[in-house]
């Protein structure tokens, strides 16, 4: 048994020797007669619409290299990834004993030719081509045919043609390989938005829903407005607003369940919405879960804004969630995580569950700056609320992001917390993308002050007096200013430093010449001079500006002036310091809805020169945000003057205008010469009181009261008392400056002043 055990494995053995040695040579032979590349030939199927050069430049396999089928594989691979071929194989023939010829045989894709479009009579094909953004003469490729369809698609409810359909096809290649693109449009009923009706809404009026809407009705001035158009892509943020409204209230549940267009006519199109209210629902518990380093009775609960028994509230959720996380980020907890948890409580309650994370405090690092290849690293550093080796307070870095963003230099910030080495530090990563900061403006204005004026102003916010020939980076402020009109001319170049000597302390000045023709019918103002200023920040919403201005100017009277009038002509230079202190809550330098602005300023001229005048202004406002958009506002100002002698005609007051009283004309309230003109006086005062409402997008209605008066005598608040009453409209249709539009009526007027009304038209902001 044993021998014939060992003469079956000596068998098996001979068999397995016999096998390997003759695989072994046979390999050996086939590696001894590798076969090498001779010749590479490229043969096309249809047009050749991709040269034989760049179809062998993308092959790794070359004529005298070894023949390798995994190479020419690969090859195969990256001549479809490169998008010219539609079809390849690679044909290998024996050539000679030890030689193989290649024969790459492809069908090249067709090249695109003309771009067609049908069916599109409401978007020109011009437009449309565009939008595309195909170039002739390129391989046809199909994604991107596909992304210019989206693309027309867009166009077409961008417009309102909701309901427009896109279609493409790709004609047979030509002798010349290049193959007609041609887009069908279906351009479907112009989708113009009627009306917003909902069903199922009994809880809130139709009209208080579709004011969370983006999407708007069609108004009798849409045209100034996207009102009336209807955008898919808004849709979904629209259903979304009106579920948070409904669950800041406490329909905890409420679903927006169906959105139907309904087509009127060929223009007109109704949205139904279908809500599904559900019930409303109460707070019951609220507690808070993974407090520890902080006392949650008195550090966290006294601020949470959900209480047990009132309406639930998203909004008071979220804002309690961000409340709690600001409170470690602030202390350092970078990494703190707030989970809000809701769970049913009895009947129609929910229960509110804060679950706190509250993770490591953190030290701060270093900060790293990237992106600024224009602006200057000492000009972001100078905006940090935070510094290396503090606490890592998320708040501050919050803050010093809005910081840079308000800069208007940066198109985007980005910040990053990075882990370090250290367990308890991390870096902060701040990654700019700038934008341009320099503009110039060419225009035309008018007033109903100075009439029509051009105008040219080339502005740099970001400028570099030092940095030779970009000028830009240093975060400086230029400003140079040319008006030309038929009643002034005006030149002005300013230059700023907001961080004198590295410290938060603005450093200015302004050369300017003028020529005020419009000041009276009876004489001519020219002057010229320069400003040098001081302005230092005092807490969050103060300052306070010091100015030196020292200005020569020229008084030409009329022969027919009176007496009065060309005794004030000659050229005087003035030399004269002021110091002004405001305090600013505006919630907006534009358009302000709350807050207040007060100032109070005082100068004197008698530092040389040939004026000697002090003089007092104080002025404020306050704004109120009343329901419906409705902006309640009181304005006043007080001023007044005094000298040693007389006080020069160009330092005194005078009141009118689309300004302050505006029932009256430019500068005619007050003292006047034996002709009726208005020479000023030395104390003036005055108050509005504005009401201004939406009466549809960007055009707000206005309701006024003025009243006010000039005086001869300094601190003399007497006077002939001046009023009026008017309505107005203000403009924002234009993108920039509002348009503001007062017809104003007199109440009380002055023996000089008539009671018809004024016209007053501007163009502009009120800092």
């Amino acid at each position: 048994m044993k021998f014939k055990i060992v003469s079956t494995f000596l068998k098996g053995l001979f068999a397995l020797t016999l096998l390997v040695a003759v695989t072994g040579h046979g390999l050996a032979q086939q590696v001894g007669v590798a076969k090498t590349v001779r010749s590479i030939d490229v043969q096309y199927v249809g047009s050749p619409t991709v040269t034989k050069d760049r179809i062998l430049s993308r092959l790794s396999t070359k004529v005298g290299a070894p023949f390798s089928q995994a190479k020419v594989d690969e090859d195969i691979k990256k001549l479809y990834a490169g998008g010219d071929v539609e079809n390849i194989r690679i044909l290998a023939e024996p050539q000679g004993d030890t030689g193989v010829r290649l024969i790459v045989v492809v069908q090249t894709r067709a090249l695109l030719g003309d771009v067609v479009f049908t069916g599109n009579a409401a978007v020109t094909s011009k437009k449309l081509n565009k939008k595309v953004d195909l170039t002739e003469g390129e391989s046809i490729d199909v994604s991107q045919i596909q992304e210019g369809r989206s693309a027309i698609q867009e166009v077409y409810r961008k417009n309102g043609y909701p309901e427009v359909s896109v279609s493409y096809d790709i004609g047979a290649p030509n002798k010349q390989g290049f193959s007609t693109l041609t887009y069908t449009v279906d351009e479907g009923g112009k989708g113009v938005l009627r009306k917003i009706e909902f069903i199922g809404n009994d809880v809130f009026k139709a009209k208080e829903l579709r004011k969370q809407m983006e999407q708007k009705q069609k108004g009798m001035f849409s045209m100034f407005s996207k009102k009336g158009r209807i955008d898919e892509d808004k849709m979904a943020d629209d259903v979304r607003h009106i579920e948070d409204y409904y669950q800041d209230s406490g329909y905890l549940n409420a679903q927006v369940v169906d959105v139907r267009r309904v087509r009127v006519d060929e223009k007109y199109i109704d949205l139904v919405i279908t809500i599904d209210e559900g019930e409303v629902f109460s707070v019951g518990d609220v507690n808070l879960k993974g407090v520890r380093v902080m006392s949650p009775d008195t550090d966290v609960s006294p601020y949470i804004q959900v209480k047990p028994g009132e309406t639930y509230s998203g909004t008071k959720l979220k804002s309690d969630v961000k409340m709690i996380r600001d409170l470690y980020g602030s202390q350092g907890y970078a990494d703190a995580r707030v989970e809000p948890q809701l769970t049913g409580g009895e009947g129609e309650e929910v229960n509110v569950s804060y679950a706190v994370t509250e993770g490591r405090k953190f030290n701060l690092g270093k900060i790293n700056i990237s992106g600024n290849q224009k602006t200057q690293d000492k000009v972001i550093r100078r905006e940090m609320a935070v510094h290396p080796g503090e606490i890592y307070d998320t708040v501050r870095i919050d803050a010093t992001q809005a910081r840079l963003m308000n800069l208007n230099y940066f198109s985007s910030v980005d910040v990053l917390p990075v882990d370090t080495s250290y367990i308890d530090v991390k870096d902060l990563n701040i990654t700019v993308t700038e934008k341009p900061t320099g503009t110039v403006n060419f225009g035309a204005g008018f007033s109903s002050i100075d009439s029509l004026v051009g105008f040219v102003d080339v502005t740099q916010s970001n400028f570099d007096l030092g940095n030779w020939p970009s000028m830009t980076g240093a975060g400086q402020k230029f400003r140079m200013n040319l008006r030309y009109g038929t009643q002034r001319r005006d030149f002005l170049i300013g230059l700023t430093e907001p961080w004198f000597m590295g410290h938060r302390l603005a450093v200015g000045g302004e050369l300017y010449y003028r020529d005020l023709f419009f000041l009276s019918d009876y004489f001519d103002q020219s002057e010229y001079g320069g400003t040098m200023f001081l302005r230092k920040p005092i807490g969050k919403f103060a300052f306070v500006r010091a100015e030196y201005r020292l200005q020569s100017v020229e008084i030409s009277a009329d022969n027919d002036a009176s007496p009065t009038i060309q005794s004030e002509e000659g050229t005087f230079i003035q030399s004269m310091v002021a110091a002004t202190l405001v305090h600013d809550t505006r919630n907006s330098l534009f358009l302000p809805r709350n807050g207040h602005k007060l100032s109070a300023g005082l100068d004197y001229s008698g530092l040389g020169g040939d004026v000697e005048t002090y003089g007092l202004q104080l002025s404020g406002a306050q704004y109120f945000d009343l329901p419906f958009d409705t902006i309640f506002s009181v304005v006043g100002a007080l001023n007044s003057v005094d000298g040693s002698g007389d006080v020069p005609i160009f330092e005194r007051e005078f009141m009118g205008g689309a300004n302050n009283l505006r029932g009256f004309d430019f500068r005619e309230v007050g003292p006047k010469d034996i002709n009726g003109e208005a020479i000023g006086g030395q104390t003036s005062w005055f108050t509005t009181a504005e009401v201004t409402f939406p009466l549809m997008e960007k055009i707000r209605g206005a309701l006024f009261y003025d009243v006010g008066a000039v005086s001869r005598d300094p601190w003399d608040l007497g006077g002939t008392i001046n009023s009026n009453y008017g309505l107005g409209l203000r403009l924002f249709i234009l993108g920039g400056a509002p348009i503001q539009l007062d017809y104003g009526i007199p109440m009380q007027a002055d023996e000089f002043n008539d009671s018809g009304g004024r016209f007053q038209f501007t163009m502009g902001y009120r800092f």
